[in-house]
Parts: structure tokens; sequence; C-alpha cells
């Protein structure tokens, strides 16, 4: 695991998830909207609390970050980020997600905290890259892909979702300056 728990912002912080965020960690991942562009379709409360844990006991592990995002004006869990090793096409590879409360769909928390991961991954895990899985309808994943300046490579099959696959390169994303206003 990282050294880095927490990556803070003006409006956002970002920091492991502890058992405690159960019911916001419950509450974001199980709405339906959140289920539609998931690879896992719609979580249920039970299947909500088993990934709680096993993100929580997997932090233990080499390459695995997940951070839950949260408004520092009102202390609320509005999403998460991170990163984990993913066997795709036969190949260990290192996948990033994004997952958003609705209501923040759009915003520039999803993009600001998608840069502050790939910052983390790429500067001090020293990653060279990244892929993610994006839903083609959902739009705050394609906008925080292309903000980033990631690299569609093709339409793919992941958990049985026809989904976009794109590559998100150290190299690329480097030239990118942080929004230090977030």
């Amino acid at each position: 695991m990282g050294s880095m728990s927490i990556i803070e912002g003006n409006e956002l912080l970002l920091r492991h998830l502890t058992k405690q965020d159960l019911n916001d960690f419950t509450r974001l991942v199980t709405d339906p909207l959140y289920g539609k562009f998931s690879p896992l379709g719609r979580i249920t409360e039970e299947v909500a609390e088993r990934m709680l844990d096993h993100i929580v006991a997997n932090y233990q592990s080499n390459r695995y970050e997940f951070w839950v995002v949260m408004d520092k004006e009102d202390n609320k869990i509005v999403g998460c980020v991170g990163y984990h090793p993913v066997i795709f096409e036969n190949k260990l590879q290192e996948m990033y997600f994004v997952g958003f409360d609705t209501k923040y769909w759009g915003s520039k928390f999803p993009v600001v905290a998608t840069q502050y991961a790939c910052h983390y991954a790429f500067n001090e895990e020293k990653l060279a890259k990244l892929i993610v899985f994006v839903h083609p309808d959902d739009t705050t994943a394609l906008m925080c892909a292309q903000i980033v300046e990631a690299k569609f490579e093709k339409e793919a099959m992941f958990f049985g979702a026809n989904l976009f696959l794109f590559s998100i390169e150290k190299e690329a994303f480097s030239q990118l300056a942080l929004d230090p206003s977030v």
C-alpha cells in the first residue's frame, strides 16, 4: 500500500475508506444510477458491505488504492476514486475507477479527484499506465477521461458489459497541471 492515505484540496478531501463509512458507501454504490454505469451492475446492500470489507482488507496489498472523496464543506462522502490490479486479456494491469453521487455528476469534483488519484499513481507509486473501463453513456467518466488525456483503445467486454477501454499514460498525464483551487 502507498504511504499516502489523504489527499487534500481546497474543496475536497480524498481519504481511505474505513468500516465506519459503511452507511455512506452503501448509499453511494447502491444508487440505481451508479449501478447503471458500473461494470458490476446494480449493487445490493449486502454486496456493498462485502465490497467495503474487501477494499479495507486489501489496503494491505501493494498497488491497491481506494479513496472516498469528501466535500469539505459538508464533510460528506460524495464519490470514490482509485485503482487496483486486474487481469485483463491475460495481462496484469492497473485499473482506474471513478464513481460519484449523481448530485455531483458534471461538477468539477470527479475531474479533480481523478487528477489527484492519477497524480498519486504516477508520481508516488511510479506506475506507468492505468486502464479505465467506461460505460458509453457515462458522461462524467468520459469527461474525466478526456481531461486526463486518456487514450481510447477499443470497445471491450468487461464483467459481461460492453464498455470503452481507455489508457492513461504517465507521460501524457505529466504534461497536465493539477487544479489547486478545488
